[in-house]
């Protein structure tokens, strides 16, 4: 019996080691990195990139990238907006399936065509969780079955910096619909070649909305498109979605939100048969309108429909609408051409960095590639600003589009290095250490309402009275964070040399412009 025993023993022993030999030899599983969604700023460095992948590609869309491909260029194709005068600058779509709402949507969509954007902010309202202020995504990218779209994260940075109503979630945004299908179209459209801002807001708070219409306005740039992701009416029967819907665009076209709540209250109160609500994004829609009134745009209904009309699928007994709007700004397609794309920003670059290695005897080739693209033919206003180690080391420009572009280019290049009384200049074993920056301006505009006709962030100022003149380019306003009372008076005092209220009194003429601003990356 003991000999039985001790056997026993000796098995056990056995197999206790190699159970602990088996499993000494697994992985330690390192600790979850940890994403604060719910704060002013993220870490400043992450070693990981964040992607947020589709959460409903097969169900509100397909899931194959030839497929969905082929179903986006046939609604493109079908659609038929009526002409339009002026660069789209705000899109409303629905956000259904999109056998159901995409040929609407395609509507507003293909008016983007032959039009440059290199930022898409997508404006829309959170169906899975509650939001009071602007929520924004601040992952690296945004997949679809399309590719990656990359996100703008200077400009998303900029918002929650100057808004205590603006901050990032990330994990509002994981399962959302409303944003994520616009970007296949946007896509396509777009060829892809544009960053996006994503932002999901649930509140109708006026004192919450104004400010964020007004941080976004001194973000957005010509190159700028704001889409605002809503459906209409939701569950009434195809009549009664008809008039509910009519009485909601009219009002969205007036760009007035006051408007806009009385007829979506009383629509409401009519009581009429299972309707749920008016429009599941009126938040994202009523910044769509703050954004259209202050930037001055004109607002057309491009479509109607609603999900009564699909074929094969449609049960207008209950149904929600969807309807297409754009605003536009009349002057933006001349302006639109007058910016410079990707291509002809690296040649002004390399334009630039070749006038200063030429000075300083480190090259003897003029770099001449410029001369592929006529827009360096144009006459513009131009400042170049040298940085080093990210401080300033000499900015020069001129304002008045009186020097063809190559021309003002080089000859800015070399003032910022060796004419700025602000510093000493520029010297030779310095210039591998200094990076160049571009700003193309557009022509003045004379003004006459500086508080209601500047927007920060968007318009550089110029002021003149007599002799004394001064001037602040676009970026000064965001990379300082003045309001306007600030930047109006630090430009009388530090530029112009007069008193902080000049702008207020009449006594000087006051200019705005715009401008593109490149960098050597």
């Amino acid at each position: 019996m003991k000999r039985i025993l001790l056997i026993f023993i000796a098995v056990a022993l056995v197999l206790l080691i190699a159970f602990i030999k088996i499993f000494s030899k697994q992985p330690k599983n390192n600790p979850p990195t940890l994403i604060n969604n719910n704060q002013k700023t993220m870490p400043a460095q992450s070693q990981i990139k964040i992607i947020r992948n589709p959460a409903v590609a097969g169900q509100f869309y397909p899931a194959d990238k030839n497929e969905l491909s082929q179903m986006i260029d046939e609604f493109l194709s079908a659609a038929n907006p009526p002409a339009i005068v002026g660069q789209p600058q705000i899109l409303i779509v629905p956000h259904a399936g999109y056998v159901f709402s995409a040929g609407t949507a395609a509507y507003a969509f293909k008016t983007l065509k032959n039009f440059l954007y290199d930022t898409v902010i997508i404006l829309g309202s959170s169906h899975n969780y509650p939001v009071d202020g602007l929520a924004l995504y601040n992952g690296d990218a945004v997949a679809t079955p399309l590719g990656e779209a990359e996100t703008n994260k200077k400009m998303i940075d900029n918002l929650v910096a100057n808004n205590k109503n603006i901050f990032i979630d990330n994990n509002v945004h994981a399962p959302e619909h409303s944003l994520e299908v616009e970007i296949p179209f946007l896509q396509k459209v777009l060829n892809n070649n544009f960053k996006l801002v994503l932002g999901l807001i649930n509140s109708d708070d006026p004192e919450i909305l104004q400010p964020i219409a007004d941080t976004l306005a001194a973000q957005i740039t010509p190159r700028t498109l704001i889409i605002i992701s809503s459906d209409l009416s939701h569950y009434p029967n195809y009549s009664d979605a008809i008039y509910s819907d009519t009485k909601i665009i009219d009002s969205v076209l007036t760009k007035d939100i006051m408007n806009f709540d009385n007829v979506f209250n009383s629509i409401l109160a009519e009581n009429l048969p299972w309707l749920d609500t008016c429009a599941c994004g009126s938040s994202a829609i009523k910044i769509g309108m703050l954004l259209a009134e202050k930037l001055g745009l004109t607002g057309v209904k491009l479509h109607y429909s609603n999900s009564g009309d699909t074929q094969d699928h449609g049960d207008k007994s209950r149904v929600v609408g969807y309807g297409a709007i754009v605003f536009m700004d009349n002057e933006s397609r001349i302006m639109n051409n007058r910016y410079l794309n990707d291509e002809e920003q690296k040649a002004a670059l390399a334009l630039a960095r070749n006038a200063l290695e030429l000075e300083f005897g480190l090259t003897k080739e003029k770099n001449e590639d410029y001369k592929k693209y006529p827009v360096f033919s144009d006459k513009r206003g131009v400042f170049v600003t040298l940085k080093k180690n990210n401080e300033l080391r000499g900015c020069i420009g001129l304002i008045e589009p009186v020097t063809e572009l190559s021309e003002v280019i080089k000859e800015m290049a070399l003032s910022a290095a060796f004419n700025d009384s602000r510093f000493s200049p520029v010297e030779k074993d310095e210039l591998k250490n200094i990076d160049i920056e571009i700003s193309v301006l557009t022509p003045p505009q004379k003004i006459s309402n500086p508080e209601k006709e500047i927007i920060l962030g968007r318009h550089g100022v110029i002021i003149k009275q007599g002799s004394h003149s001064g001037v602040f380019l676009p970026q000064v306003a965001t990379e300082t964070g003045w309001d306007l009372e600030t930047f109006m008076a630090e430009l009388c005092t530090q530029k112009a040399g007069l008193s902080s209220d000049c702008w207020k009194n009449g006594s000087v003429d006051i200019y705005t412009f715009e401008a593109q601003v490149f960098e050597e990356k």
